[in-house]
């Protein structure tokens, strides 16, 4: 089991109070400490030192007076008659204890002496009270100071590695883009005259830098590389319909193939090119009539896929218009539909459209749950039973174009049976004109 997460400032927070908490726990064990040793050594010795001294003055001045001070009473108690005694003193046995007199419960020593028995009666509120102005205060006043302490280390540490905490809030809330790094505005730590944090701040930039470079570099050879192949392709295609005319081949199924693999580098070139340039500016939106794209790229493949056996058909319910921009919904439609035109042998394609989204499904070879999770991949491709074309890059630049615009994509598959993918719009973007 993963155990929570936590932040620096909690985990200061969190040794903060610990040292309060064991600064207390410390000080109330000594309290009760000083309290019993008050209470078992010094005023028992003190007790017993009395009777001492009692009985052996009492002893040379056999009229000598018991001690009655402010703090001490006593009661004497000859040849076992205690019937003079208070109630709660007559049945009291010899040593250090506590009674009930007059509504108070203080210290009671009682000793023998031969048939004579001592009762010390020792008043320790007034002594508590002086225990408290020159024992707890102190304590109490020295209990400040550390909390004191304890706050102003906390503070110092909170300080110290505050840079740090607003460090990774500036880059936990810097908005990345697709294919654009965030601007990290750090002005405010850049100030902070710490080595250490000028030290990272450094750092973060020198990575920051050197990852720009790296992604604008893999964006010029994007476009250019896209742009460069362009000019093959077109004259590939227009030398094949040139040998379609002179040879009248245009019902032989590689001339279809061949026509098909034209047909994908082209759409996997222009989606590349849609790419970089959205990397160097948005793409600008518009009115997209989806029904319509769908019809057109189903009609499209059909004539490129003229030697399956399929029976191709769109169920519309609605009539679907997003705000968005034409070409990454025309990519969208594009990759979706041909992926069910490559992996469906024979059999039935539908594509259903209604309010707020659209779906392809297919009786072609489908999926394992294995293979589900690795469609998302680049260059991944299933098993298929013919052998047509495809790169392994189409659901792959679905998957980034749905998460770009914030729209749900989800896939059911069983193998053998067919594939069904779906993709739902936000209300956001859906016009209602």
């Amino acid at each position: 089991m993963l155990k929570p997460k936590t932040n620096l400032r909690a985990k200061l927070i969190k040794v903060f109070l610990i040292q309060i908490a064991l600064i207390s726990i410390v000080t109330i064990a000594g309290i009760y400490a000083a309290k019993t040793t008050v209470e078992d050594i010094l005023v028992r010795e003190a007790l017993e030192g009395e009777a001492r001294h009692f009985w052996s003055v009492r002893e040379q001045h056999p009229d000598f007076p018991l001690p009655n001070t402010l703090n001490l009473k006593a009661y004497l108690a000859t040849d076992n008659q205690t019937h003079h005694l208070p109630e709660s003193l007559q049945l009291l046995e010899p040593g250090l204890q506590r009674a009930t007199l007059n509504g108070e419960n203080p210290i009671v020593y009682v000793e023998d002496n031969g048939s004579d028995r001592l009762y010390l009666i020792f008043d320790e509120v007034k002594v508590s009270r002086l225990a408290l102005v020159f024992g707890i205060l102190p304590l109490a006043a020295v209990l400040v100071v550390l909390y004191l302490l304890a706050w102003f280390a906390y503070r110092q540490s909170h300080k110290a590695v505050s840079p740090i905490v607003k460090l990774a809030k500036a880059v936990e809330d810097a908005e990345v883009r697709e294919g654009n790094l965030p601007d990290l505005d750090l002005t405010e730590l850049r100030e902070i005259p710490d080595e250490e944090v000028t030290s990272l701040v450094k750092a973060l930039d020198l990575f920051t830098q050197r990852l720009e470079l790296f992604v604008e570099r893999e964006r010029l050879f994007t476009r250019d590389a896209s742009h460069e192949l362009r000019t093959p392709i077109a004259v590939l295609r227009s030398a094949m319909e040139l040998l379609e005319r002179r040879y009248d081949v245009g019902e032989d199924k590689t001339i279809s193939r061949i026509y098909r693999t034209l047909y994908d580098m082209e759409a996997l070139i222009e989606t590349l090119l849609i790419l970089a340039r959205e990397q160097e500016q948005a793409l600008p939106t518009s009115q997209v009539l989806v029904n319509e794209l769908v019809t057109n790229e189903i009609d499209t493949l059909q004539l490129l896929f003229k030697d399956k056996s399929l029976l191709v058909q769109a169920e519309e319910t609605a009539e679907l218009k997003l705000n968005a921009p034409e070409r990454v919904v025309h990519i969208l439609v594009g990759n979706l539909i041909r992926n069910a035109f490559n992996y469906t042998p024979k059999g039935t394609i539908t594509v259903k459209i209604w309010e707020q989204g659209f779906s392809v499904k297919d009786s072609g070879v489908g999926m394992d749950e294995e293979q589900v999770k690795q469609v998302f991949k680049p260059f991944y491709r299933g098993e298929k039973q013919d052998k047509s074309s495809g790169y392994g890059l189409g659901m792959t630049i679905v998957k980034r174009l749905c998460n770009r615009y914030n729209w749900h994509l989800s896939i059911a598959s069983e193998l053998g049976t067919g594939t069904e993918v779906s993709v739902h719009f936000p209300k956001s973007q859906i016009s209602k004109n």
